[in-house]
């Protein structure tokens, strides 16, 4: 595996004057990273990639926590390792959204991070700043905040780690001379009695009780996905509830009609080869939901890691009152994406197959990314899942404490 050093000099001089000749061989004759990262050097770099033929690499990326604390990208279809001159140590990246991560640095702060221009970071407000009915939070140091709740809570409050800390983001693309539009949303893994959110241009966290004041079948956190404004959370009961975290004064309940009975799937299984299953959900590009079922099985003699196997099911959109009334789960399984789609399971969202993106599959390193009930973190299994062959591809290779595939945009 070839690693190479992701070094362009931001500060030459006199690069942006290249004339457009000479900068489109340039960009032409860089690899599918490093044409990426030079689209940031300025205006007249980025107007000219657009014209230029772009590498012929369309796969994701993994953003790789290696064993020596550092973050690395890795491309599958280069097999390169390129390694950055930012210093990321005591980072950890929540979640992304194309070129964006959501970062938490080593004193307790959020901001997101462009993957490819250390300029564009944006300062999160601090977690503190919450401003809620539910509850407050005070920083006791860099690790650790204590919650006090205004009712139901002990005298002294709660003492919240931010190695509990979960979140999810979702970045509009860059659009030339208009503020980075964003939502980010987060929660502490044990307890979650809420979700905390902001958008760009506040300073401060608003809530979304998750127990408090919710029907039943809303309570609680198993999953969620952040897609525009809108928050897909699955909950511990297994419904859907929808979020829409557009308005000025908060948030809006979103009701659908699907989502009236549980969501599980359809025909469960034989557990008799079943080491463990998991439940995540996801958001295709039109905004439908679905359920995928993650199962690991029992290594056969040949093998050397237990199987992985996927199972993805819809719901009816539009389901009759009958179906309801009679029915206990409106689920069904499928074999297709449609449309020509591939999953990132991290993101939690589908994409477009375009070259280099392998149609109809997942792209999956862990379950646990928003949710860990074990409170043990699983162990990384990068792979690629194809739901019409069943064909599982690993990259036994890469050796991580964590990762998350991502789509340059």
């Amino acid at each position: 595996m070839q690693k190479v050093n992701l070094n362009l000099n931001m500060e030459t001089p006199n690069w942006s004057e290249l004339c457009t000749d000479i900068l489109r061989v340039l960009l032409e004759r860089l690899s599918f990273v490093d044409f990426h990262r030079a689209k940031t050097v300025c205006r007249n770099w980025y107007m000219c990639s657009k014209q230029t033929l772009r590498p012929r690499s369309g796969s994701p990326l993994l953003m790789i926590l290696s064993p020596e604390d550092d973050y690395v990208l890795f491309n599958p279809d280069e097999d390169k390792v390129y390694k950055t001159n930012r210093d990321f140590s005591g980072t950890r990246f929540l979640a992304n959204s194309g070129n964006c991560f959501l970062a938490l640095d080593s004193e307790s702060n959020l901001h997101i991070e462009h993957v490819f221009n250390e300029k564009k970071r944006i300062k999160l407000p601090p977690i503190e700043s919450m401003k809620s009915d539910l509850c407050s939070l005070k920083r006791v140091g860099d690790k650790v905040f204590n919650e006090n709740g205004f009712a139901c809570f002990p005298e002294k409050g709660f003492s919240k780690s931010v190695e509990d800390l979960r979140g999810v983001l979702w970045v509009e693309e860059d659009v030339e001379g208009k503020e980075q539009e964003y939502t980010v949303a987060w929660f502490f893994d044990k307890g979650a009695e809420y979700i905390a959110f902001c958008k760009n241009g506040d300073d401060y966290y608003r809530t979304v009780s998750t127990r408090l004041g919710v029907h039943y079948t809303s309570q609680g956190i198993s999953d969620m996905i952040l897609q525009g404004d809108i928050l897909y959370v699955y909950t511990t009961r297994k419904y859907v509830r929808l979020l829409d975290l557009s308005g000025q004064e908060g948030f809006k309940e979103v009701h659908r009609r699907c989502f009236i009975l549980r969501f599980l799937p359809a025909d469960p299984q034989s557990g008799e080869e079943r080491l463990k299953v998991s439940y995540n959900i996801a958001v295709t590009r039109s905004g439908e939901v679905l359920l995928v079922e993650s199962i690991v099985l029992k290594a056969t003699s040949s093998e050397i890691m237990p199987m992985r196997m996927f199972h993805v099911y819809k719901t009816n959109p539009n389901p009759d009152s009958e179906d309801i009334l009679h029915s206990e789960n409106l689920s069904f399984e499928v074999d297709s994406l449609g449309d020509e789609e591939a999953l990132l399971l991290d993101s939690g969202i589908t994409v477009p197959a375009a070259l280099g993106i392998q149609p109809n599959s997942i792209y999956f390193t862990r379950h646990d990314h928003v949710r860990n009930f074990a409170q043990v973190p699983s162990s990384p299994d990068i792979c690629v899942f194809n739901l019409s062959t069943k064909k599982l591809t690993r990259f036994p290779i890469l050796s991580s404490k964590d990762a998350l595939w991502f789509l340059p945009s």
